[in-house]
């Protein structure tokens, strides 16, 4: 009966001792690989994500270097000041060229849009009819935007045409939002 008793007693401790780890080391443990495979798979989400972003990075770096391209061109249709001087410039040498005779060119007023001012310039000119055909033409074909409107020609006998027009050019004035009316407090409606 000794040996039954021990034998008992073995078994009861085991259990004891088993049952004490399950409860005081094995769930503690347990939570903590719980806690350690749910950061493992955040952190190894996170990880895809920056992979998947990596290797976009050339594919990203072409689209960025092409929309810097297009902005220094659109930069060139829609400059930031009015350089009147140059304008001028720049009709005056296609005028020459085209053997046109300006008479006048008077700025018009400054009008501002959502996003862009207008600047409207008043300008006469004498010449033959294609030759004022081909000077609108240079006119519209150059990488800044310039819009030729109003358009009035009386002919001058042996003179040639003298036409009047309004050229007007832009200038970006930058991205404008609409102002936001403050809400009354107290008011009901």
């Amino acid at each position: 009966m000794k040996a039954i008793a021990k034998l008992l007693i073995f078994l009861g401790l085991s259990i004891i001792l088993v049952v004490l780890y399950i409860f005081l080391i094995h769930t503690k443990s347990s939570k903590e690989i719980s806690i350690l495979r749910d950061t493992f798979t955040t952190v190894s989400d996170s990880l895809n994500k920056a992979q998947q972003i990596a290797s976009r990075l050339p594919e990203t770096q072409r689209e960025y270097n092409f929309l810097k391209k297009q902005w220094e061109i659109a930069q060139g249709m829609l400059p930031t000041a009015k350089e009147t001087e140059r304008l001028l410039s720049i009709i005056s040498r296609s005028a020459t060229k085209n053997h046109i005779k300006i008479l006048s060119f008077k700025p018009g007023k400054l009008t501002t849009r959502q996003n862009f001012q207008e600047y409207p310039l008043n300008i006469t000119i004498l010449g033959e009819y294609h030759n004022i055909g081909i000077f609108f033409s240079d006119i519209g074909n150059l990488k800044r935007i310039i819009r030729i409107g109003d358009v009035r020609m009386m002919e001058k006998k042996e003179e040639g045409i003298e036409t009047i027009f309004t050229a007007s050019s832009y200038v970006y004035a930058g991205i404008r939002t609409q102002p936001q009316v403050p809400k009354r407090e107290g008011v009901k409606k």
